[in-house]
């Protein structure tokens, strides 16, 4: 606890390329029901896993979410890929 009030920030990996950041920098996502969403900000339930969103394509076509979640089958990953959809939409604007 000591160590939280020094400054020392939380660090999360990438469940792709594996490079470590800051939470702010990185997209987390559910696995609810086998779905994936991702998480707004705030509160959010269950396990979680972090990517950057430029690696969310890369994260769909290797069927990361399957190992992130330690999952017998493959997730409906439909919700996320409207998610990357709409904000590839927005970036490109």
């Amino acid at each position: 606890m000591a160590a939280m009030q020094r400054g020392i920030k939380p660090i999360r990996t990438c469940i792709v390329c594996r490079k470590s950041q800051e939470p702010s920098q990185l997209l987390r996502v559910n696995c609810l029901d086998g779905v994936i969403t991702p998480t707004s900000v705030g509160k959010s339930h269950g396990r979680g896993a972090w990517l950057h969103l430029s690696c969310g394509y890369t994260a769909i076509d290797r069927k990361a979410f399957k190992s992130a979640f330690k999952l017998e089958q493959a997730p409906d990953i439909s919700k996320f890929k409207a998610f990357l959809d709409e904000r590839l939409k927005l970036e490109n604007q």
